[in-house]
């Protein structure tokens, strides 16, 4: 799912590495991120191979282990992988008293923890986002929402884990081409401003430009989506400031090539500009992702003209003379995502260009009404 480490912006600030908090980011939430990333960092250093059986109690540190200065320099590594990813589920809030028992064999990295079955991997990354896991599926203080959340999201990655917790499902907030920089409202409840702007969270190769208290329901924040980006379904957080485990809004920002491929889409000019009737109304497609299409309006008489869009696709329009002057433009402001444009107009030929929000494709349909203005008496 593209759920790798996650970029943060606070209140106040430019753009965020991967896992480094700016502005009013939670110091909890901080906390736990630099023990993962830690933890990604002592992983690395666990060389393949067959090493001893290790016992590592929580909350003590790898070096507690016996006869650990004897220890092969790779299950050293582990048992420091191991011993600071609980260190972020406690930095969390999270509590455990269930012993680990690690080893190396084969190339492979068991897991095993007090109360249920261990499991290998192939990779320590994994074994660690397991035990995280794990910790969190069985603490009696987390609720449901928060155990499926982390395990819908992150089952093989330890820095995803640490901050996908939600309370809500996740919902798709845009879909964009990597490459491309996007503008978002988030919309939820119980967004705070209290100490500062909550604080944004996105997967690896997602940079959070800027983050906007508008109110407790609503957010804006603009996202830059480079070529590191996962394809495909990435994750979004939302904390107030002074949050940790659990975050005000969890949802997904879809991630796509942005390469040209496909049909083309119809009506992609205005020379070849679709006829729309007044009052009327016609089905589009974005078939081919950075495509727009056209539509002609022959307005005959002054009057009141209203346009917009509903359907499965996101999409944006402007409407310009037949000079090619804007003269308005809208994303969201119609039902659901759909865009609508309403106002006074001169006769004339006009022409609205539609095109997808994000860089996506998908079908609209679009709605015309007009009505002619009264004679002056």
């Amino acid at each position: 799912m593209g759920l790798g480490g996650l970029a943060l912006l606070g209140a106040a600030g430019a753009s965020a590495q991967s896992l480094t908090v700016n502005g009013s980011g939670s110091g909890a939430a901080a906390s736990a991120q630099s023990l993962a990333t830690q933890a990604k960092g002592a992983a690395a250093g666990a060389a393949a191979g067959t090493g001893a059986t290790m016992y590592l109690n929580p909350g003590a540190p790898a070096s507690s282990i016996a006869g650990f200065a004897g220890l092969a320099s790779a299950d050293q590594s582990y048992a420091q992988a191991m011993a600071l990813t609980y260190a972020a589920y406690a930095a969390l809030g999270g509590r455990s008293d269930r012993q680990a028992v690690i080893q190396r064999k084969d190339g492979m990295y068991y897991i095993g923890l007090d109360g249920e079955g261990g499991r290998w991997f192939a990779a320590a990354d994994q074994a660690m986002a397991f035990m995280f896991n794990s910790l969190v599926a069985k603490d009696g203080n987390l609720k449901t929402e928060t155990k499926q959340a982390v395990a819908y999201s992150c089952a093989s990655d330890l820095l995803c884990a640490v901050l996908a917790v939600a309370k809500d499902p996740y919902v798709t907030i845009a879909t964009v081409a990597r490459g491309g920089t996007v503008d978002v409202t988030i919309t939820g409840k119980g967004f705070s401003n209290t100490g500062g702007a909550p604080t944004v969270a996105a997967s690896d190769g997602i940079l959070v430009k800027s983050v906007t208290f508008v109110s407790s329901q609503t957010l804006s924040a603009r996202f830059q989506v480079t070529q590191a980006a996962a394809l495909g379904e990435n994750f979004v957080a939302v904390f107030n400031t002074g949050t940790a485990f659990h975050n005000v809004g969890a949802y997904k920002l879809n991630v796509i090539d942005g390469k040209d491929s496909g049909p083309n889409t119809e009506w992609a000019s205005k020379a070849v500009a679709a006829p729309l009737a007044l009052p009327g109304s016609a089905s589009g497609a974005i078939v081919r992702r950075g495509d727009e299409q056209f539509f002609k309006l022959d307005v005959t008489a002054a009057g009141t003209l209203t346009l917009s869009s509903n359907g499965g696709a996101d999409v944006k329009a402007t409407l310009e003379d037949a000079a090619g002057k804007v003269l308005a433009t809208d994303d969201d402001a119609g039902t659901g995502y759909g865009f609508k444009l309403s106002g006074t107009i001169a006769p004339g030929t006009y022409y609205l260009r539609v095109g997808h929000c994000c860089g996506g494709i998908g079908t609209y349909q679009l709605d015309a009404a007009f009505a002619v203005q009264s004679a002056s008496k």
